[in-house]
């Protein structure tokens, strides 16, 4: 059996122990919180990144809510503007409408007179002579009314100048005692409004 001498023995075991005990080594405790600092900095930058995506999502969409309610009210206030431009053009409609305007007089005969007042033709008989009868001529648009009385005279005609009326004729039916008043339309008689006032002789067609 080989005997080591007591010194070589004492420095090797001192130079292991120096090696294991060396502070400037790393130990596994710092290489771990190392590790975990790494980890740390590059999910930091990771956020940071992420942040910065959602920041510009935002942004875009901002600017396009932004843009849709620039849209919105472009589009209201072009609504705003017809309506008031169609609210205009209704006032003027409606005020021509409501002018009075007498378009057209007639004395016909000393106890009969028509006149046109807008959409309104008034007849005007003398009240001696009664209505008989009152009939519509729906296929060629024309009122007619029959008047008690002999009367002579020649069969008289004429234009009216207005949109709801064409024209007129009173003729005499001397042998069957009346006489009668035609008035002829332009529309289908469905469009008229008769009234009739018998003990003032007044006769008003109006149309609807």
């Amino acid at each position: 059996m080989k005997i080591i001498p007591l010194s070589i023995l004492s420095i090797t075991l001192g130079v292991s122990l120096f090696a294991r005990l060396n502070p400037f080594e790393p130990t596994d405790h710092f290489l771990e919180q190392k590790e975990m600092v790494i980890k740390a900095n590059q999910m930091e930058q990771l956020q940071k990144e992420q942040d910065a995506i959602n920041k510009k999502a935002q942004e875009l969409e901002k600017e396009k809510l932004a843009k849709e309610i620039e849209v919105l009210k472009e589009k209201k206030e072009t609504m705003l503007q017809l309506q008031k431009e169609n609210t205009k053009a209704k006032e003027k409609i409606v005020k021509k409408a409501y002018v009075p305007e007498i378009k057209e007089n007639f004395k016909v005969l000393p106890f009969v007179k028509i006149f046109v007042v807008n959409d309104i033709l008034t007849i005007k008989v003398d009240k001696k002579y009664k209505l008989l009868n009152q009939d519509i001529l729906k296929p060629n648009k024309k009122l007619l009314f029959d008047f008690e009385g002999k009367a002579s005279f020649y069969t008289i005609r004429k234009e009216i100048i207005s949109e709801s009326f064409k024209s007129f004729a009173v003729g005499t039916h001397m042998e069957e005692n009346f006489f009668r008043i035609v008035i002829d339309v332009p529309y289908d008689i469905i469009h008229y409004n008769e009234k009739i006032d018998s003990q003032n002789g007044i006769i008003t067609i109006e149309k609807k």
